[in-house]
């Protein structure tokens, strides 16, 4: 191929499958019509491996988890809960999810919505950029729920973000400093520090692309 394809890698749940290594597997909700578009049957395409260190889910199975992501990256948060189902982990669950329309852009919706109804997914809080006359994301449904945000993080919840490098992290973390200083009683600069300890400590995690 003269051009390179660029894939997405997939935190995969290892103990569904009784494997006590966690792998990655090249996956995307629409690799597979990006890559029929540009190769032909019997052509063959270079793959790579590309771990995301550091990025896992936290040591204590009751740990509150809060996972935030755009597009594609909901295929890692998927993995995620795969995991927490299979081990049985008993912390809570919370998905943002966010992409542009609903009716074309809800990757894994039936699933997702059983995992919701099992009670699996805690809380699910959906946003999308286009079904509206004014865009609206991720970060905008989290300052809806700050409150909400800031008692799961009192509890000591973990907060992931997997997604968009160029703005989307950037916005979800502002927002994330905003709902700390409003609902966290703390100055800008307090909340900007408590978020650092956050990341600091490996309680704010990002995967972006």
């Amino acid at each position: 191929m003269s051009e390179n394809l660029r894939l997405l890698g997939k935190y995969s749940d290892a103990m569904a499958s009784g494997s006590d290594d966690a792998v990655y597997e090249f996956f995307s909700p629409d690799f597979h019509s990006h890559v029929s578009e540009r190769i032909n049957p019997g052509d063959q395409l270079k793959v790579y491996v590309q771990k995301a260190h550091g990025f896992a889910l936290p040591e204590d199975a009751k740990t509150p988890i809060i996972m935030v992501g755009s597009g594609t990256g909901i295929a890692l948060f998927r993995a995620f809960l795969h995991d927490r189902r299979a081990t049985g982990a008993p912390g809570k669950n919370w998905l943002f999810f966010g992409h542009q329309r609903s009716d074309c852009d809800f990757f894994y919706q039936e699933e997702l919505n059983a995992m919701k109804t099992s009670g699996l997914l805690t809380r699910m809080s959906l946003a999308w950029s286009r079904d509206g006359e004014k865009k609206f994301y991720v970060q905008d449904r989290m300052r809806e729920v700050g409150r909400e945000v800031w008692t799961w993080l009192a509890e000591g919840a973990h907060l992931y973000i997997c997604g968009d490098a160029k703005r989307m992290a950037k916005d979800v973390e502002r927002a994330l400093v905003d709902i700390v200083a409003q609902f966290g009683a703390r100055s800008t600069d307090e909340a900007v520090s408590f978020v650092a300890e956050l990341k600091k400590t490996g309680r704010f995690q990002a995967d972006v692309y």
